[in-house]
């Protein structure tokens, strides 16, 4: 852990982030107090951050601030630092653009507050447990503090280098669950109206370019996502959205008189419904796919 020092001022909260940083594995980081670039205090040749002191809660525009004050750099990962809390709309812009958000302590500590800053604090936290752990079983144990390669060799009064963190857990790319659903759902498109239970309405051609265009939609969305945002609902409501559609151009569903149509009316509307709910209640929420 770093040593911790109490938060008295701006300067403290500047040196106690780039202390924290230095500890996750940016070990160049270093406090940049009025630096040219207003938006960033703290400063790695992997990541940038910002520090507030200030009561109030942070909104979008502070981090609109650091994501800007980044320019061309976009291979550093942003960090966000602050001593009191995030506004709602702050929290979604973050995970949207994977700017790690966290608030620290007034004694030094440290708290991550949304899922890229978690990911920062895990990485650090296996790191350490490797280096306490030793070598694994059946590598070479390490040569003792006098012995070398060709011999005895005098003692290092330094410290010892700690061994190398393990190399992070390939993730998965963002949008390769949009990607996926959008693969399934067109192939439902091109399939479907040529079933005997289909009777397309008004063409086979015009019912397939329809049912396409939510596909098409998510592979492209796929392909050019950078949030890591939760997907489910979002992709529950555009299954139920194309599953209506499917009804809909569907002529067999829509023949006798009027209590015949309840059939395929009442599902379509509940489809309809249940999409919506799900889209407004996922707007509301700010929590990313950890």
């Amino acid at each position: 852990m770093p040593e911790r020092r109490p938060v008295r001022s701006w300067q403290d909260a500047e040196h106690n982030a780039a202390a924290w940083m230095r500890y996750w594995g940016y070990t160049d980081a270093r406090a940049d107090p009025g630096g040219p670039d207003g938006g960033i205090d703290v400063r790695s040749a992997r990541a940038l951050g910002q520090v507030k002191y200030v009561a109030a809660a942070v909104g979008r525009p502070e981090l609109q601030l650091l994501f800007g004050a980044r320019g061309r750099l976009l291979d550093r990962q942003l960090l966000f630092f602050t001593g009191s809390s995030y506004a709602a709309p702050a929290l979604q812009y973050a995970l949207e653009n994977d700017i790690a958000l966290f608030v620290y302590g007034l004694d030094g500590s440290m708290e991550a507050r949304n899922a890229p800053a978690r990911r920062i604090t895990d990485r650090a936290r296996a790191a350490e447990t490797a280096r306490a752990a030793g070598p694994a079983p059946g590598e070479p144990a390490p040569a003792s503090p006098g012995q070398g390669a060709q011999g005895p060799v005098a003692p290092s009064r330094g410290p010892h280098p700690n061994p190398p963190p393990p190399a992070a857990r390939k993730e998965r790319r963002p949008g390769t669950e949009r990607m996926l659903l959008g693969l399934f759902l067109a192939f439902v498109a091109l399939i479907l109206p040529a079933g005997d239970s289909y009777t397309p309405q008004p063409g086979r051609l015009m019912a397939t370019v329809l049912l396409l265009v939510i596909p098409c939609w998510l592979l492209m969305w796929g392909a050019v996502t950078k949030s890591r945002r939760r997907f489910w609902p979002v992709g529950l409501s555009l299954f139920l959205l194309h599953l209506s559609l499917a009804w809909a151009t569907n002529a067999q569903l829509w023949q006798g008189d009027t209590s015949d149509l309840l059939l395929p009316g009442a599902p379509i509307a509940l489809c309809l419904l249940t999409s919506t709910l799900l889209i407004r209640w996922h707007a509301r929420t700010g929590e990313e796919k950890p």
